[in-house]
């Protein structure tokens, strides 16, 4: 649906623990084990920021801003 052609998305794990897992931020045993879901959501919430300002310093080094 929302996944560019030829890209993947997980298919037997939540995209909330695929997204945290994937960035590192915690195993997925951490996260079944010892952090809650607001601890996951929050870890989201850092990842999501990050990766917008991210978006938001490379559109303006490349518009030379």
């Amino acid at each position: 649906p929302d996944t560019p052609a030829g890209y993947v998305e997980t298919q037997n794990i939540s995209a909330l623990t695929a997204l945290i897992v994937g960035e590192r931020l915690a195993t997925l045993k951490e996260l079944e084990t010892w952090y809650s879901y607001e601890d996951a959501l929050n870890m989201a919430e850092i990842i999501q920021v990050r990766h917008y300002n991210e978006r938001v310093a490379a559109d303006a080094a490349r518009n030379g801003r």
